[in-house]
């Protein structure tokens, strides 16, 4: 009977563990879609301007005019500020602005490159119509939820990719560390603890130092993803190496050196592929400091320069307090820093409870 429930538990953990894993990646993909079609989801672009409505609160949708007739179609009304010192907003209700799908407005660029003004959501006419903001706007009157979508395409890709570069050169240095040992092992290990000794922040910081700051988003974007790289490579080809030490001594790499196979075979055909899943799981589990250095360094004035858009840029828009106290929406990035956080957690976790177990 114990064992019985025993079994029964361990069944209820690891069915909680594969849904946990599906939950991270649902969240992933939702934030990097919603991100890419960022242009196509939102009516516009995420520089534009109303400087008329800053920090206008979230639009509402209404299917009941001031008459009290229903609307089948949801509509809007225009925005009329009535404290330009608080910008506190009540609505026009003299004309309704209905909310139509697909509709032409400012122009963006899928993937980067394929220009278009088609949007999903928007309210027809080009001139003095009332905007739509489903998140509201920012103190300049830009639409926050085209920004935060903007901005997740530069926060969701700058440390991924910087870690993702961190870990090839890590692994290289490791698995030659680990495999061949001797005086290579010592040189590679001891410049991967000098870097390592060094505080990550202020190593970062020196770094960016040395760059200018007037340089364009694709330079920043490259300048950021090499120094993640330069300072994260350490402890991977820490941890590569460790990997590597404790695999070349079993049979099967002996064994493949009796038959005079090639190291570099060896490394990549036999002890590679062995060590990957704390390699993977140890990736998911990192991914999020390294996205946090990114939206750390943009909210400090280092990274992202405005008027890109990043989540620590928009974040650094909300940090005086009366923006905190009467800008609910500007904390809006909170919730999708938290949200990629947890989802690189809950994947790792899975991946090291399926290690272990």
């Amino acid at each position: 009977m114990k064992s019985l429930f025993s079994l029964l538990k361990n069944f209820v953990f690891l069915r909680i563990l594969r849904g946990s894993k599906r939950m991270g990646l649902a969240i992933l993909a939702t934030l990097y879609l919603l991100s890419l079609f960022g242009g196509f989801l939102t009516p516009y672009n995420h520089r534009s301007q109303a400087k008329e409505t800053p920090f206008l609160p979230p639009t509402r949708l209404h299917f009941f005019d001031a008459q009290g007739g229903f609307h089948p179609r949801p509509f809007i009304y225009r925005p009329r500020i009535t404290d330009r010192l608080m910008f506190l907003y009540d609505e026009e209700r003299t004309q309704t602005y209905p909310v139509r799908f697909f509709v032409r407005g400012e122009s963006y660029h899928w993937f980067g490159f394929i220009e278009s003004n088609w949007h999903l959501l928007g309210i027809e006419g080009s001139e003095n119509v009332p905007r739509l903001h489903w998140l509201g706007t920012d103190g300049l009157g830009r639409d926050v939820l085209a920004r935060l979508l903007y901005a997740g395409q530069i926060s969701l890709v700058i440390g991924p990719i910087g870690l993702l570069l961190a870990y090839l050169i890590g692994i290289c240095v490791g698995a030659l560390s680990g495999y061949f040992g001797g005086l290579l092992d010592s040189v590679l290990m001891r410049a991967a603890e000098v870097v390592m000794s060094l505080p990550t922040l202020i190593l970062i910081l020196a770094f960016r130092a040395a760059f200018p700051l007037s340089v364009t988003p694709r330079q920043v974007a490259t300048m950021m993803i090499t120094i993640f790289a330069a300072v994260g490579w350490a402890e991977v080809a820490r941890l590569t190496r460790n990997l590597a030490l404790a695999e070349r001594v079993k049979d099967y790499v002996t064994s493949a050196v009796s038959l005079g196979a090639n190291n570099v075979r060896i490394i990549a055909r036999h002890v590679l592929p062995n060590i990957r899943t704390p390699l993977l799981t140890q990736f998911a589990l990192t991914a999020p400091t390294f996205i946090l250095a990114e939206i750390t360094l943009s909210f400090l004035g280092v990274g992202v320069q405005e008027p890109s858009a990043s989540w620590g840029t928009m974040l650094a828009d909300a940090k005086d307090l009366s923006v905190l106290k009467n800008y609910w929406w500007m904390l809006v990035p909170v919730v999708c820093v938290f949200l990629t956080a947890l989802a690189f957690q809950l994947i790792g976790e899975r991946r090291e409870d399926s290690a272990t177990n």
